[in-house]
């Protein structure tokens, strides 16, 4: 271990991160949680915010932990133990789901900053990080002594804002040796002003307030090149676990598409109880007239598990760490999948909201949240079939992929 490394360690060391060994170990501590956090689900869609207290009991269990290395506490299991929690999570409620899938899934990024911003963050499982990105026009970070001032006024979609500690958001350089160049810059979270517009269809619990910022100073170490956030990890990272080879950027999305498919695979649990509740008493007769519901949930259940194993095939291929062996194809399968699964298990999640007629349709009602969460979720940018099919299908020709084949 070098000395950067044994600081690292011996300073994480005093930390009360709870470490799991592997990826059942998560699954099973997860588990554990949904009773609770699924006894909250309707006020965290009433009130537009996950429970403190599910965050609390998220981070006791040190499931926060499973993307960060070990040598600042965390469990370094990999993006498949990973997916499997946030899926988990997402069978009870979305929100809570999408809200740990951001927080948890920028400790991966983070392995690209430098070893003294990693240990300022990562060290405590309580530093999370939300990230804005700008699709059309990033914020401007002009050089000034010590670091840069930003502007640029408001960027959408900040999820989980209320429980992060930083923002991460993208900026282009305009002066300087860098100039032009994208980078990432990690600013503190009470620094930031936050819009109060977060009214929306479904995720409502999600937090995903707009922010402001003009005019902020951030220092020089807490900004890096877009360049170095695709390289290799810095630091404890690279020695630890094969899959933080992986840009954060190639797979960003994979922190948040267990959400849509694990409030899914909820509904599938939520209308066997309902058809089982009206069947109750029916003779074989009414029964047997039932055949085309039971085919719809057959359907939608094989809709589902399909979805599911396609980015659970995914997520195990990361873990192996094999990006360099990534060929146009793969990268082009990545983002078909991405988008496949989400769209997939929407179609299927509204299948069961048709089936469940009248009762199904009350504002109340679990089923009506659930279906609102999954096509809000998969209503997100980088789940767009309308462009990652075509580029999939590009890349099967051998052609060079379209100039939208980009996401966050």
């Amino acid at each position: 271990m070098g000395l950067a490394n044994a600081v690292v360690a011996e300073t994480a060391a005093s930390r009360s991160y709870p470490v799991l060994a592997s990826k059942e170990e998560a699954v099973s501590a997860v588990r554990a949680l949904l009773p609770a956090i699924a006894a909250r689900a309707a006020e965290t869609d009433r009130t537009g915010n996950v429970a403190a207290e599910s965050i609390r009991e998220l981070e006791d269990a040190g499931l926060f932990g499973v993307l960060t290395p070990r040598a600042y506490g965390g469990s370094a299991l990999g993006w498949e133990a990973f997916f499997s929690v946030v899926n988990e999570i997402g069978t009870v409620c979305g929100s809570t789901a999408w809200v740990f899938g951001v927080l948890t899934g920028h400790n991966h990024m983070l392995t690209r900053y430098p070893v003294e911003v990693q240990e300022d963050i990562l060290g405590d499982p309580r530093n999370h990080v939300s990230v804005v990105f700008r699709l059309s026009d990033a914020w401007t970070a002009t050089p000034t002594e010590g670091g840069y001032i930003i502007t640029g006024g408001a960027g959408r979609f900040c999820s989980g804002v209320d429980y992060a500690k930083w923002i991460g958001i993208n900026v282009v350089i305009d002066g300087g040796p860098h100039a032009g160049q994208m980078a990432f810059a990690m600013i503190e979270q009470d620094r930031v002003e936050k819009l109060d517009d977060w009214n929306v269809l479904g995720m409502r619990g999600t937090q995903s307030r707009s922010i402001v910022i003009e005019g902020l100073f951030v220092e020089e170490a807490r900004i890096s090149l877009a360049m170095d956030l695709g390289g290799p990890p810095v630091g404890p990272a690279a020695e630890e676990a094969a899959f933080y080879e992986w840009p954060y950027f190639a797979l960003a999305p994979f922190a948040i598409v267990g959400a849509p498919l694990g409030v899914a695979r909820g509904m599938i649990d939520l209308s066997i109880e309902s058809m089982k509740g009206k069947l109750k008493g029916c003779d074989d007769e009414i029964v047997a007239g039932r055949a085309q519901a039971f085919g719809r949930l057959s359907h939608a259940a094989l809709d589902i598990e399909q979805a599911t194993g396609l980015i659970l095939a995914d997520a195990r291929r990361i873990d192996e760490g094999r990006f360099g062996e990534m060929t146009p194809l793969d990268h082009a399968r990545f983002r078909r999948d991405l988008a496949a699964a989400p769209q997939q298990a929407r179609g299927a999640a509204n299948s069961l909201f048709e089936a469940a007629g009248g009762s199904g349709i009350y504002e109340k009602s679990p089923l009506a949240r659930m279906m609102r969460d999954v096509n809000s979720g998969a209503a997100h940018y980088a789940f767009t079939d309308d462009l990652s099919a075509p580029n999939y299908g590009r890349a099967m020709l051998g052609l060079p992929p379209a100039k939208t084949n980009t996401f966050v």
